[in-house]
């Protein structure tokens, strides 16, 4: 065969194939037509391990020859339609040569494991799901669209069974409308606390001038709660000091008593009702408080490098929708506060104040929990009951029955806290900015009259005819400042 007439033949291969789609692959025994156009004699095949496809040629292929045998079998069924069989993952080359020893084609034939039922499991399992596996390298790649992102990872599990590791499945899948979730939390502390101190103060002194004289004392001591915090104080005082005026005369039998009495009881709540919104699968966080400085370094040149700590009602969470409406939630909340207990005092050289670094008492809670929209539940109830008390006495005197009350002081702290927190997820769309309200509408500052002879700060609205144009309202309505 002479140089045109292999032109020829070049020109009636390109004329008679074509290219197909991958679709071609995945059927057993798949016709697959190979474009030798611009008389390129060379095309790749990709195949899923186990499957075969046919190649129909116009002229009698005589004899192939195969690089690597272990990855693909190449028979010549017919001088015109020759079969390859993928064997296991890798690559190889089949050459195809005429009667005259000439080049016909050379195919390029890539094995990889097989994705196509993989595909089909996923839009099986997953209803709406429009998914593709395609196998490169041994690893799986998983395209096109699913509902959620639940689904998304659902598909991920699926095509992980069908690999040696996890890391194999490469997810390029994309989600069709992400869902939003508001959560809507309250955070209630009470803390009650309690202070008793009762002391008494007794101090004598006997004796005659110019002779020995005895004294006797007996002071209230508070080691919980620090000095006397105020309360009453009532005492008795005795001279009958003798000597007139003569020198080192006062003091001479003299008593007095005290008694010191004191008790304290006090409140705190707090209440936080933080509202968040974050789409499926992301993040979102809320803090009421503050941040305070924390040295962290400090230079050759003595400056300090400082960083901030956040502080007060702090709440985040991460929502994943599910199937059916329900929400998985993961929740953390945390209650801090300043404190002086367990503070940390650095010095500042001499005569330089120290600089102290307060502490935190934290109330924290962190959960996952599982929700229908516009369910809720109480995630955390924590109770906490502390008491302290001390007592100081003279040995043996403090123990007697009645007159011992006299030489004791006792020192009583007691402390309950109880935290709550109640969680309820709800599945949301955005809202018109028409039905927006905010505390502020509506406002009006009062007149100059209003303010000086009435005292008002804003203006009440007395007939609906004065509200703010496109508002509707029923009953009594207004801004109301106190």
């Amino acid at each position: 065969m002479n140089s045109s007439n292999l032109r020829r033949l070049v020109g009636a291969v390109a004329a008679a194939l074509s290219l197909q789609g991958a679709q071609a692959f995945a059927q057993t025994d798949a016709l697959v037509r190979v474009d030798l156009s611009a008389g390129a004699a060379s095309q790749s095949l990709a195949l899923p391990m186990g499957k075969s496809a046919s190649i129909d040629l116009p002229v009698d292929a005589r004899d192939v020859l195969v690089t690597n045998p272990g990855v693909a079998d190449v028979v010549l069924r017919s001088p015109r339609r020759i079969s390859v069989l993928g064997l296991k993952e890798g690559g190889t080359d089949a050459v195809f040569f005429d009667g005259a020893g000439r080049r016909i084609l050379s195919l390029n034939v890539h094995v990889d494991i097989d994705a196509s039922a993989v595909s089909e499991m996923i839009n099986r399992l997953l209803p709406g799901a429009s998914v593709r596996a395609e196998g490169i390298n041994g690893s799986i790649v998983l395209g096109g669209q699913v509902a959620s992102a639940t689904d998304a990872d659902k598909a991920v599990q699926i095509a992980r069974a069908e690999v040696a590791r996890p890391e194999l499945v490469l997810n390029m899948l994309s989600i069709a409308g992400k869902d939003q979730v508001m959560l809507k939390v309250r955070i209630i502390e009470v803390q009650r606390n309690a202070i008793k101190q009762l002391g008494f103060n007794l101090q004598a002194l006997v004796g005659k001038v110019g002779s020995s004289q005895f004294g006797l004392a007996s002071a209230a001591t508070y080691a919980i709660n620090g000095a006397i915090l105020g309360g009453v104080n009532g005492g008795y005082q005795l001279d009958t000091t003798q000597g007139g005026t003569l020198p080192g005369s006062n003091g001479v039998n003299k008593a007095n008593a005290t008694i010191q009495a004191f008790e304290r009881v006090g409140l705190v709540r707090t209440l936080a009702e933080p509202n968040l919104t974050a789409v499926s699968g992301e993040s979102a966080k809320f803090l009421a408080g503050g941040e305070f400085p924390v040295p962290i370094g400090q230079d050759q040149t003595g400056r300090v490098t400082i960083d901030f700590k956040p502080f007060g009602v702090g709440l985040g969470f991460t929502p994943v929708v599910l199937s059916g409406g329900r929400i998985s939630l993961k929740i953390s909340t945390e209650v801090s506060e300043l404190s002086t207990t367990g503070a940390f005092s650095l010095s500042n050289g001499p005569g330089a104040p120290a600089l102290v670094v307060p502490s935190l008492t934290v109330r924290r809670a962190e959960t996952t929990v599982e929700l229908p929209s516009g369910g809720a539940m109480m995630i955390a109830g924590l109770l906490q009951d502390t008491s302290k008390q001390d007592i100081d006495s003279i040995p043996g005197i403090g123990s007697l029955p009645v007159l011992g009350a006299l030489f004791r002081s006792r020192d009583y702290q007691s402390g309950q806290s109880e935290l709550v927190v109640i969680v309820t997820p709800y599945l949301v769309n955005a809202a018109s900015p028409a039905d927006i309200q905010t505390p502020a509408d509506g406002l009006r500052i009062a007149s100059d009259a209003d303010t000086i002879l009435l005292g008002h700060l804003n203006k009440a609205y007395d007939r609906p005819e004065e509200a703010p144009a496109g508002r509707t309202y029923q009953g009594p309505f207004g801004y109301v400042v106190e």
